[in-house]
């Protein structure tokens, strides 16, 4: 599998990361075993760039792994409280179940307003909060991530010098907030690590290959997340990453006109009478979590 240099830290990663929120509370029949199972699979395949968060209940069986594995790997986690010391809770409370003493990438999770940035920024707020768990070895690097509002990822790039970024970067994405043009262009101008989420639209989209190569193919993206929940979903993705193509004008024109319909769908039901999450829920997401969490942050599953 093709390898990319992952911004400006100096390491390289695979082209596609495993999501782990799939073998948490979004998928409750995964077992424990299984779940070992895919994730020992998955990096034996080349998939060792490892994403999960306190938020996916699934940091505990990651860290099933790690007791073995770790060297192997590198290792994303995130932390939700805007507070130094509510993220310092959370990563201390991480790295117990992940059963490892340190993360590769810690990230301030589900920054989707300026609102939140805001509150990242503070002088009483994440960053105070990661940059000491950076000087006690806890983490290497520090992220940030955000689902709606590419502005808001790309003014918080040119106000801090984050290492990387998690950013929704599917097709659905592109018809929505345009997050090739408000925030790419800012993460190649300082040489900041892109992670592309969202690629599969939720499992929506029936041509994974084309939406995977799409994100894939955007220019500064360093690797895309995708959701598995077994040996199989892990095979079907490492095949389309391993014969990795850029999309030809045709396939691009077909994958737009996929997303339009999902997007439509989306739209309508969000402006039905009774409601409930959407699908593609995230482009949706303007939650201030800086308003909504107080000591403890609540259980979501982005």
């Amino acid at each position: 599998m093709e390898r990319r240099q992952f911004g400006r830290t100096g390491v390289e990663v695979p082209i596609i990361g495993y999501g782990t929120a799939t073998l948490g509370h979004i998928e409750k029949d995964v077992p424990i075993d299984a779940g070992v199972a895919a994730l020992n699979h998955a990096i034996d395949r080349g998939v060792t760039y490892l994403d999960t968060s306190p938020d996916y209940g699934s940091e505990h069986i990651v860290g099933e792994v790690m007791k073995q594995r770790r060297d192997e790997v590198f290792l994303a986690t995130k932390c939700n409280l805007r507070t130094r010391d509510g993220v310092l809770k959370d990563i201390h409370d991480s790295l117990e179940r992940l059963q490892t003493d340190h993360v590769d990438l810690l990230q301030i999770h589900a920054v989707n307003t300026h609102a939140d940035l805001e509150a990242v920024l503070a002088a009483d707020g994440s960053i105070p909060g990661v940059e000491e768990a950076k000087r006690q070895g806890l983490c290497r690097f520090i992220g940030i991530t955000g689902h709606a509002r590419p502005d808001v990822l790309a003014r918080a790039i040119q106000e801090y010098p984050f290492d990387t970024v998690l950013i929704a970067l599917g097709a659905a994405d592109r018809l929505v907030s345009g997050p090739e043009t408000a925030f790419l262009p800012y993460a190649r101008e300082r040489g900041t690590g892109v992670i592309a989420m969202k690629v599969l639209l939720h499992g929506e989209i029936d041509r994974r290959d084309l939406a995977l190569r799409y994100s894939l193919g955007l220019e500064g993206v360093s690797l895309a997340i995708v959701g598995m929940k077994n040996e199989a979903e892990v095979d079907a993705a490492v095949e389309i990453a391993e014969n990795f193509t850029p999309l030809t004008e045709q396939e691009d024109a077909e994958l737009v006109e996929i997303a339009r319909e999902l997007v439509q769908k989306d739209a309508e039901q969000q402006e039905s009478e009774d409601g409930g999450q959407s699908p593609l829920f995230w482009l949706h997401d303007t939650n201030t979590l800086a308003w909504s969490y107080g000591d403890e942050p609540a259980l979501v599953a982005y």
